[in-house]
């Protein structure tokens, strides 16, 4: 359970096999870090044929999520946060896909040399880095979609967040005076905004009509977006207080924590911060222990492909640029769509079994970079 303390005791993990799993290689580990919970006993394969469709992948039980919770995690029904920070952190967590992949080795399920590729996209990207950190001789490629840094964020000066004033100036000057309006910030508000704006230019469309109707006091639209359960913060808040999302927290609080603790003056320019402020508060104001995230990618000589989105809310390019920078066998590419890559899934997906199969020289991997979609001019 904690590597830290092999005499803690130990739980058992699982991993799951992808349909038409090949041994014979390349195998993918999907990494999960907010899709956690899309990973079970019996999981539905959708989502994730979707992201690499005709791959050999696994998946890996995340350790705090069901079946896995750990009842160490609480002490006389309330939440021991010195724990929960310990047992579902993301270190831990590292450990535990090196465990899985030398249970491949012995299993003959992976090739004979037991080398593996890596894709992870938002937070399992930062998951992805961490682990490139510590096992990278054992992976050959690293596909990193829509993601960011901690440790390079702060080295630019930047918030581990992207900030919609720089995606979006139009709609940061109205955000500002949003802001300036309400004399403060509305949790339920911020988390609309964000949710919407992961949709890409089409939901930064729909944010633009909410903040317009809420600075000229018509609540229509506000209301009619709250119907979705998606965009709707109460229903939000009761799911995240329960046990089964406190590990989703714990990574919550590694990556935001930082600059949650730096400054409480954040506006609804940065929404992910003004949620998560409420969510996190009690990590927050017991100033939980937070993980070292700091990374040596300078070690690791395999190829990283880094894909970012234009239109993405969470992370912005820059820092896509910046990690695809940092290691020596870098390539960054910057794509049409927002957070979730929404637009042109076919080139997405003739790229990505291209680049994990052959690698960035190839013929296939080097005539994709070329012809990716031609990016809109603003």
């Amino acid at each position: 359970m904690d590597y830290g303390d092999k005499s803690g005791g130990l739980y058992r993990g699982f991993y799951i096999l992808s349909p038409n799993f090949d041994p014979k290689g390349p195998v993918v580990f999907i990494l999960t870090d907010g899709q956690m919970e899309l990973v079970g006993p019996r999981p539905d394969f959708a989502f994730f044929d979707e992201q690499l469709p005709g791959m050999s992948y696994v998946l890996i039980g995340h350790r705090g999520h069901s079946p896995t919770l750990f009842p160490e995690v609480y002490s006389n029904g309330k939440l021991d946060l010195g724990r929960a920070t310990t047992l579902y952190g993301s270190w831990q967590r590292v450990e535990d896909i090196e465990r899985v992949r030398q249970d491949m080795v012995a299993a003959k399920l992976l090739p004979s040399d037991g080398r593996i590729l890596i894709f992870g996209a938002s937070g399992a990207g930062v998951l992805a880095q961490q682990y490139l950190d510590r096992y990278g001789e054992h992976v050959s490629r690293a596909l990193l979609v829509s993601t960011g840094a901690p440790d390079l964020a702060r080295q630019h000066g930047w918030t581990y967040a992207r900030n919609l004033a720089e995606m979006d100036p139009e709609t940061g000057r109205l955000l500002s005076k949003m802001t300036a309006l309400e004399k403060g910030h509305h949790a339920d508000l911020a988390y609309m905004l964000f949710q919407l704006g992961r949709e890409g230019a089409a939901g930064m469309k729909k944010v633009r009509e909410v903040v317009r109707a809420e600075l000229n006091h018509n609540p229509l639209p506000y209301a009619w977006y709250e119907l979705h359960p998606s965009l709707n913060w109460p229903l939000s808040r009761a799911l995240l207080d329960q046990p089964a999302a406190t590990a989703a927290k714990v990574r919550m609080y590694e990556l935001l924590g930082p600059d949650l603790q730096a400054s409480k003056s954040y506006g609804y320019d940065l929404p992910l911060y003004l949620w998560s402020r409420e969510i996190l508060a009690n990590f927050l104001d017991r100033r939980a222990p937070l993980p070292d995230l700091r990374l040596d990618r300078s070690r690791y000589q395999g190829e990283v492909l880094v894909i970012a989105g234009k239109d993405d809310i969470v992370f912005s390019p820059a820092i896509g640029r910046a990690i695809a920078s940092a290691y020596p066998k870098g390539r960054y590419l910057l794509v049409r769509g927002g957070h979730r890559l929404e637009l042109d899934r076919g080139y997405q997906h003739a790229l990505r079994r291209a680049f994990l199969r052959h690698g960035l020289r190839s013929a296939d991997t080097s005539s994709l970079l070329r012809s990716a979609p031609a990016l809109p001019v603003r």
